[in-house]
C-alpha cells in the first residue's frame, strides 16, 4: 500500500515508521524542515510544504496513494483545512487524527470515516498493561 503522511511530528514521524516497517511505501510532508530531515532517508519520498496550498498539494502523486493521513496534532484549524484540501483534490481515503471530540465531531460532518485520538488510545492501552500487573516497558 502506499501511504500519504502529512503532519510528521511525533505521532506522524512514528506512524510512518512503522508503516515502511512494514513494507510499505510512505509519503511524507510536512511545514518543519527539521522533521521532513528525520525521515528523509528512512521513507520514500519527503515534501517540505504547506499541505493547505492547492499548487503545492496538486504537486504530490494523490492518485497514486491508497490512503491520506492527516496526522496534525497542533491546531484543529489547520487539521481541518487539509482535510478540505484534499477532499478538493478529489482524495477518497482520507484517516485524519482529532486532538478532541468536537474535532472529531467536524471530521465526521466532513465525511471522514477514520478518526484517531491517539493519546486516548495510547492512555486505555497504557492503562490495561498497568491493571493486569504486565512486567516489561511500553514503547
Amino acid at each position: 500500500m502506499k501511504y500519504l503522511i502529512i503532519g510528521l511530528g511525533n505521532f506522524g514521524r512514528t506512524l510512518a515508521e512503522e508503516l515502511t516497517d512494514k513494507g510499505h511505501e510512505v509519503i511524507g510532508v510536512d511545514t518543519v524542515e527539521q522533521r521532513v530531515d528525520l525521515l528523509k532517508d528512512r521513507i520514500s519520498v519527503t515534501y517540505i510544504m504547506d499541505a493547505t496550498d492547492p499548487v503545492g498539494l496538486r504537486s504530490l502523486p494523490l492518485n497514486q496513494i491508497d490512503q491520506a493521513i492527516v496526522a496534525i496534532g497542533k491546531g484543529m484549524d489547520y487539521s481541518l483545512r487539509v482535510v478540505a484540501a484534499l477532499k478538493e483534490q478529489r482524495v477518497l481515503n482520507i484517516a485524519a487524527r482529532a486532538i478532541d471530540e468536537v474535532h472529531m465531531s467536524i471530521l465526521r460532518a466532513m465525511g471522514i470515516n477514520q478518526i484517531f485520538i491517539p493519546e486516548t488510545y495510547a492512555a486505555r492501552t497504557i492503562a490495561s498493561h498497568i491493571d493486569s500487573n504486565t512486567p516489561g516497558d511500553l514503547i
